[in-house]
């Protein structure tokens, strides 16, 4: 009688073994067809995203160097009180192309609140290893910052980005500040210098200049950009203004003092290297780097999660029918691989 029972029960374990098996098996065949089927989708979408990042950078690029013009975005929000943008035009170290006021920095209006300024329909002539510097008005009256330029980077669009710094001829008076679509930041932008009251505005130096050569020529100059100018209206001593200067710029005491030296300024300059803030030795970069940097490393401690492994067994069997059952599994065992070899063989057809 045991024995009957024994034979039903596993011919039922047999059955059901072999139709977990079977669904086990196709489940994972179509989760392998799955699994191909969105590598290849992936695979479209970022040929496709690659394709379209490639289509904007090349219409970016191609918004440089085209032409003999260079363009100007009026922000309406910003600028709304005037008839024409004007452009002031000057090579650096040089006299202007274009005097603040003439009517030859007149520029064209393209609608869309987009201005252009042509080189050749004004008659400029430029030289391509040069740079210059660029300012941009509404009736020579609300204007830009300067923004250093050069024929490279023709054919791109300058832009307000509506922040005001202080105009670096007079402190009373704001610029926009004022940057290049396209071109590289680092090189084209409004560029370093120091006001007429001493403060030091703008992002990118102009080739071939250091910071120091700024300071002495800072010191040298009697006229609105250099100290003896600074001194009649920032409030502050000649220690101070070269001292706050220098720690922005990262040069030490002995560049001051060499710089007025340099500038045919000693003795004439209220400075002393005794009483100077400015750090003792210079940073090579030009930034200031003060104070001991510490390091801090967070460590996050390494949780091991024990993965306890579920095993089913079928139990022991103490009826003394071990021959039996053993026999009964072994047929199970077979006809479960039949049924996975069936299985994938009709995924296949």
């Amino acid at each position: 009688m045991f024995k009957k029972i024994a034979s039903i029960l596993l011919a039922a374990i047999m059955v059901g073994s072999t139709a977990v098996v079977a669904a086990s098996a196709a489940e994972a065949d179509n989760a392998a067809a799955a699994a191909d089927d969105s590598a290849v989708a992936a695979a479209d979408d970022s040929a496709v995203a690659a394709a379209d990042d490639s289509a904007v950078a090349a219409a970016a690029d191609a918004a440089v160097g085209d032409g003999k013009k260079v363009y100007f975005e009026v922000n309406p929000d910003l600028w709304k009180n005037f008839n024409t943008i004007t452009l002031y035009l000057y090579p650096h170290g040089d006299s202007a192309l274009i005097t603040w006021g003439s009517k030859k920095g007149n520029m064209k209006d393209e609608g869309n609140n987009v201005w252009s300024f042509d080189f050749d329909d004004k008659g400029i002539e430029l030289d391509s290893s040069k740079q210059y510097g660029m300012i941009f008005t509404g009736d020579w009256g609300v204007q830009t910052c300067d923004i250093i330029w050069d024929p490279s980077i023709m054919g791109d669009t300058a832009y307000c980005t509506g922040d005001q710094v202080e105009n670096n001829v007079d402190s009373n008076k704001k610029s926009y500040d004022v940057r290049w679509k396209n071109a590289d930041s680092s090189k084209y932008a409004p560029p370093v210098c120091i006001t007429s009251i001493g403060n030091i505005i703008g992002q990118a130096l102009w080739a071939g200049t250091t910071y120091y050569d700024m300071l002495v020529n800072f010191i040298k100059s009697d006229g609105t950009d250099g100290l003896s100018n600074a001194l009649k209206y920032n409030g502050k001593t000649a220690q101070q203004t070269l001292d706050d200067i220098a720690k922005q710029w990262g040069l030490s005491q002995d560049d001051i003092e060499k710089a007025i030296k340099e500038a045919g300024k000693e003795g004439q300059v209220d400075w002393k290297k005794s009483s100077s803030s400015a750090s003792e030795s210079s940073n090579s970069g030009g930034s200031s780097n003060s104070g001991s940097s510490s390091s801090s490393s967070s460590s996050s401690g390494s949780s091991s999660s024990s993965s306890s492994s579920k095993t089913s067994g079928t139990g022991s069997v103490t009826s003394g029918e071990g021959d039996t059952l053993i026999f009964l599994l072994g047929g199970i065992m077979l006809a479960a691989a039949g049924v996975v070899f069936l299985a994938r063989k009709r995924r296949e057809d």
